[in-house]
Order: C-alpha cells, then structure tokens, then sequence
C-alpha cells in the first residue's frame, strides 16, 4: 500500500524469483501508473533492479520525492522506512528457515508469525518482533506453550537460532498434548473453552453425579496420576475425595485419564457430544445436559462457570446469577459480604459471596 496526497493506492508485486528481482512486475491503479511512467517507467519491469529490497527501496523514494513536491501536509506517510541492514539480515535468516513458513509479514518487516506442525500434526504460530539492533539485538518471540522458550540466542543464526529451540520445546511437549487431545476428544470439557490453548494443560471436566474434575497435567510425566480438584456440594464430593485417596495407587499409565478416573472413583465422565455413553445414566448425561445455570440456562458467564451447587437439590447456578436472584427476594438476608436465601428450586437454604 502507498499513500500519495493522503489517498491509499493498492500495489501488486510479482516476485516469481523472490529475492532476487528477475521476473518482478508491479500493478496499481492509473494515477500512480501515471506517476511512475512518467518519471521512472523502468520501474514497472523492475528490470535493473538486482533484488526486490532495492526495488522496493526505489519505490518508496519516488513516492516520497512526489510527497516532497507537492508540499503534501502527510509528510512522512507511505511506504513504510525499511533498514536495509536488518532487512539484509531478515531475508537471509527467512531463505534458512523457507518462506513457507512465513504467514504474515509487517510493512516494516519488524513483525512476522512463522508456522510449524508437530509430529502430532498440530500446526503451531511463532510471534517474532525484531528491533532495530538485529541481528545483533536478541528478538522478541510470543508463543502458544505452557512456558517460555527458552533458547540460547546467536546473533550469526538470528531467528533461526529461535525457531530451533521452538521446534525443540514442541517436540517435548507430544505427550503432554496427546493426553490432553484424548481427553479433549471423548469427555465434556467445562474449561477452557474450546478449542482449548496449547498453553492450556488444566482442564475441568464433569462427572455424571454433578461434580465436576478440575485436573492439572505433568509437564513431565503427563501420564501420571494428574493433580485433581473436586468441584460440587460437599455431600458429593466428600466421598469421592475418599476414594481418590484410597484407590490413587490403582492408576494405570496404559489407561487414558477418563477410564482411570472412571475406575478409581466408580462414577462415569460425561461424554463429549457426539461420543456414545454407556449406560442409562451415561446416556441420560451424554452432552453435558442440565449442568448449565438453572437460572440463566448458560454454561459460561463471561469467563465464570456455574460453580456453587445447592447442597439439597444439585442445581448448579452463577455466582453473579444467584446473587441478583437473591437479592430479588424480600426474605434473603446478608451478613457482611455473604447473602442467605432460598434456592430457586427448592426452596432449601442457600448462600452465596458478594462478587467481587
């Protein structure tokens, strides 16, 4: 995109040999046609031009020396200024690691996001952000991991150097992700959202008795006996965090965490949609039906879950959406920063905390 006299002006450049400029051919709309023929009308071929840097490079002067002589009030505007000796660095690092895998670029060629998939066949996006300084400058890299990558940076290899140790830190993420994906494929999955983030290794799962499972998987041994949260009225989860502790021993490493859980606690997960559930009360709570608020009839509020339970009737509700209910009734009561009232349901006692 070029600006002239504060008007965007589309340009299409073919590269066939990109970097080199054989071949290039540029496109735009007649008035920056007319502008170029006039003055410049080599540019149009790119014909003495030995890469597409020093093509782009000559683009941009003449835009700039037209903006000067019009005495144009968006000096400055236009091509964006490219540093040629980053964009030199930048052009040999990214012909190492393949232009394939580049899949956006800035004007400035600052910012670019390059793509990899896994050996699972997962496709992964790398942030990169360099300064100024590159390559001697260290890069800024964003993510979709669980932690940081780490990497011990070379100026001579720049981002490729990054992009190594990425690839590295995906390879040792597999198992994590394989136990994650199976679990994500057969049970509902509460939280996150899906489709859940590669950052993401807790997932909270439900039960077919109400309680939901908040589990946290190893980094290192993903298969191992996950750390695990029993969410639900203590009636229910009281016995099951028994079990948990008498039958953790019984956890198989050749299992998959839903049959594991299933074993050692005696009580099914449900399923995911689409995923047959044995049994008359799997098949009854296949798809998660009736966990959702009772009283917005929603699973997610915001980022918020349904996560208080009425200890005498199982109905799970909002924190936000129980306490507007119960401050909509004249027998509820509050007592410092708790409200008492009725369930919606049962009218049994309830209580919740004021939001915060």
């Amino acid at each position: 995109m070029a600006v002239l006299e504060g008007v965007d002006h589309e340009v299409y450049i073919s590269t066939p040999h990109f970097p080199s400029a054989v071949g290039l051919t540029l496109s735009t709309d007649c008035h920056l046609t007319s502008l170029i023929t006039a003055c410049h009308s080599h540019l149009l071929q790119g014909k003495i031009y030995q890469t597409v840097l020093e093509f782009l490079l000559k683009l941009q002067q003449i835009c700039s020396s037209h903006i000067n002589s019009v005495d144009c009030k968006g000096e400055g505007e236009g091509l964006a200024v490219l540093n040629k000796p980053l964009f030199d660095s930048l052009l040999m690092h990214l012909d190492t690691i393949g232009w394939s895998r580049v899949s956006q670029v800035s004007s400035d060629f600052t910012v670019f996001s390059l793509t990899t998939r896994d050996e699972g066949g997962r496709t992964h996006i790398m942030k990169v952000k360099v300064g100024t300084g590159y390559p001697q400058e260290q890069p800024e890299v964003e993510a979709d991991l669980p932690n940081n990558i780490t990497f011990s940076y070379n100026p001579s290899e720049g981002v490729v150097s990054v992009v190594d140790a990425w690839e590295k830190q995906l390879c040792a993420m597999q198992d994590v992700w394989q136990v994650l994906d199976e679990l994500d494929s057969s049970a509902l999955v509460l939280d996150p959202p899906a489709p859940p983030p590669r950052r993401a290794i807790t997932r909270r799962i439900l039960l077919e008795n109400q309680v939901s499972v908040q589990l946290s998987v190893s980094l290192q041994h993903p298969r191992c006996f996950p750390q695990c949260h029993l969410l639900g009225p203590s009636r229910l989860t009281s016995p099951l965090a028994a079990m948990l502790l008498q039958n953790f021993q019984d956890w198989d490493l050749e299992r998959s965490i839903k049959a594991n859980l299933e074993t050692i606690l005696d009580v099914g997960v449900v399923c995911k949609k689409g995923v047959r559930a044995e049994g008359e009360q799997g098949r009854a709570r296949e798809e998660g039906q009736g966990i959702e608020c009772a009283i917005c009839y929603c699973l997610h509020l915001e980022d918020a879950l349904p996560d208080l339970t009425c200890d005498s009737c199982s109905h799970t509700y909002h924190l936000q959406c129980l306490y507007e209910w119960l401050c909509g009734q004249t027998n509820s009561r509050h007592s410092v920063n708790v409200i008492f009232g009725e369930c919606p349901f049962c009218r049994e006692l309830i209580m919740c905390k004021l939001p915060a």
